[in-house]
């Protein structure tokens, strides 16, 4: 059995491993074809990680161009930043990278229009969008917002016109998307805005992916490739407004299990918390917001043994405090120091109400199961061998001194055992307990 269990543990985890692993690198003597991959969503970890693997895969399979679909709002600045390094690496390795914005209503904003500029060629169709990258920078001195603001995204223009005019396209137009927040369009082939300032290459006059996709010479029999399973837990877990509720909902769980316990919520809540936590460094939060966040944890269970609300509203506050550090950026890019660490997303309404309510809830609740817990410890219970001593009952079978037998004691039948011999029906009382059994005598009235 155990064996099984071993072999079929193997058999789920081993296509993640291998998907995990590099691919191995070979010697191209030529290369041809092209590899073409899809993305529709925020830049995130999982989009990075989607996007190095399967350039990977292209310089395994000696891929001569690729070809990136993209649709994206933005997302934070060091996934793009780990993007743009794959597209660089596969440029320096002698391929030809193409990114299209398709298809028709699809758009490269913020951290997407610096991953198309990065392109050996940008592409659009028709009713598509590019531009609107100005960072949100987070973390800046008090006193110190108009210059620190001013400086960070000057240091973003400057790359973003680096990679522009890296590949023969107007720089000037390119920075203003970042300094001004300027959006170019591509209303028809006719009238592209973004091709006119030449911070495309050109415009595909398709409205599907597969026809643009055949107007730049890809065979229709070419797969599209998407994020994979890992991919997509990737960028679900390492989104920190899905870790910190993940967080949260399992202190809960792991609180409500002291009080009435069950083994199975607290397994299930550990499990939601080491989960969270991998996400979160997944994410790149800083190890004194995730102190915070379990040290906000601690507090929740520390109301366990106040029991006073106190420390669940305290945990509660650190948590939050925690989790808004999140967001509080290193000051600079690992990769690239001369830029900021800066995000193209931030903390939403509906994330901030979330948390405020499930940290309510804890409380809350915290209190509720502290007064039925001290409700139910008043009640008597139910079967409870001590209270029967003192008390008077009937034997219902009879029974040889220092054996067995079953008398009615109160309402309840109890094993009993005495050192004198009983008879059916003979009046007993109770002298003391062990265990779950009485021990009787004879009762002379």
């Amino acid at each position: 059995m155990k064996k099984s269990v071993l072999i079929l543990a193997i058999v789920l985890v081993s296509p993640l491993i291998l998907q995990s692993l590099p691919a191995l690198a070979q010697d191209c003597s030529s290369k041809s074809g092209h590899y073409v991959a899809s993305y529709n969503g925020d830049i995130d970890p999982g989009a990075a990680d989607f996007l190095s693997s399967s350039v990977a895969g292209a310089e395994a399979a000696c891929t001569a161009e690729f070809d990136l679909i993209l649709t994206t709002n933005g997302g934070d600045g060091q996934s793009m930043e780990t993007m743009i390094g794959a597209i660089e690496g596969y440029q320096q390795w002698g391929g030809t990278f193409v990114t299209v914005v398709a298809p028709q209503g699809a758009f490269a904003f913020s951290a997407g229009s610096y991953i198309a500029e990065a392109s050996t060629k940008v592409y659009m169709v028709p009713g598509t969008t590019i531009g609107s990258a100005t960072p949100i920078v987070s973390g800046i001195p008090t006193g110190e917002e108009n210059s620190t603001l001013r400086k960070d995204i000057n240091a973003f223009a400057s790359y973003m016109e680096t990679l522009t005019a890296t590949h023969g396209r107007n720089e000037t137009a390119a920075g203003l998307m970042v300094t001004e927040g300027a959006s170019y369009k591509c209303q028809t082939a006719n009238n592209c805005e973004a091709r006119r300032l030449h911070v495309i290459d050109g415009v595909v006059n398709s409205t599907s992916v597969r026809d643009a996709l055949s107007s730049l010479g890809v065979s229709p029999t070419t797969p599209i490739e998407t994020p994979g399973v890992r991919s997509v837990l990737i960028s679900v877990l390492s989104n920190p407004n899905v870790s910190s509720l993940l967080f949260l909902i399992g202190v809960f769980s792991i609180l409500a299990d002291i009080y009435h316990p069950t083994i199975v919520l607290s397994v299930v809540g550990a499990v939601m918390i080491a989960v969270a936590l991998f996400g979160l460094r997944v994410f790149g939060a800083s190890p004194l917001a995730i102190l915070l966040m379990v040290i906000g944890g601690a507090f929740i269970f520390l109301e366990v043994k106040t029991q006073h609300g106190i420390s669940a509203a305290m945990g509660v506050v650190i948590f939050v405090v925690g989790f808004l550090l999140v967001f509080q950026l290193p000051p600079a890019s690992a990769s690239n120091p001369s830029l900021p660490g800066v995000t193209f997303s931030g903390i939403t309404n509906l994330t901030y109400a979330l948390i405020g309510g499930l940290g309510v809830l804890i409380v809350v609740a915290s209190l509720y199961l502290r007064s039925i817990r001290q409700g139910l410890s008043k009640w008597p219970r139910v079967n409870e061998p001590s209270q029967a001593i003192g008390k008077k009952g009937v034997m219902r079978t009879g029974l040889k001194a220092g054996g067995k037998g079953v008398a009615l004691v109160g309402s309840e039948e109890w094993s009993v055992t005495a050192s004198e011999d009983l008879r059916l029906g003979d009046s007993i009382k109770v002298k003391e307990v062990k265990g779950l059994e009485l021990v009787v005598e004879k009762d002379p009235s």
